[in-house]
Formats: C-alpha cells, sequence, structure tokens
C-alpha cells in the first residue's frame, strides 16, 4: 500500500489533494532550498489541475516553507503582504 505524501483529509476543502501532480512525487523537491530544485517543483506545479487550491491552501493556512501552488516561499510572503495591503 502506498501512501500519500498529502494524507487526505475527510473535509471537503482538502479534497483537491487527490488530484495534485505532486501526489505521489518526492516531497524534497517541494522543500529544497537550492533555487534549481525549486524550480523543478514549479515545474511539476505548472502542469497541476489544482494549483490554484494548493496556492490558496497555503497562504490560507500560513504555509511557511516549500512551494506551493507553484509559488515559492518569498512569492507567498509577498502575496499575504499585498492581500494585507488591499483588504486595508
Amino acid at each position: 500500500m502506498s501512501s500519500s505524501p498529502f494524507p487526505l483529509s475527510t473535509e471537503p476543502s482538502d479534497d483537491w489533494r487527490a488530484d495534485a501532480a505532486c501526489r505521489e512525487l518526492d516531497l524534497e523537491v517541494f522543500f529544497a532550498v537550492d533555487e534549481a530544485s525549486q524550480l523543478d517543483a514549479v515545474a511539476v506545479c505548472e502542469t497541476c489541475p489544482v494549483r490554484e487550491p494548493c496556492l490558496e491552501h497555503a497562504i490560507t493556512t500560513r504555509e511557511q516553507y516549500g512551494v506551493w501552488g507553484g509559488v515559492r516561499e518569498q512569492d507567498r510572503k509577498r502575496m499575504v503582504r499585498a492581500r494585507r495591503r488591499d483588504a486595508a
């Protein structure tokens, strides 16, 4: 039995994970510190059918590390700051 790197939750909001392009890949690529590996992760995300809900999950839950929805952590931080500015 293979285990998914992203365990599925029974909550409907997590259903997107079942369709993620990364669901059976080595997670080290998505949590790499070197830019080349991060770009490899971004490339996987570009083909993913659930890229938007993945990114929204990362922003909403304030994931601090890794590539989520094709966006690296430093870029997500900028997105969060921009959202805060827009909401103010």
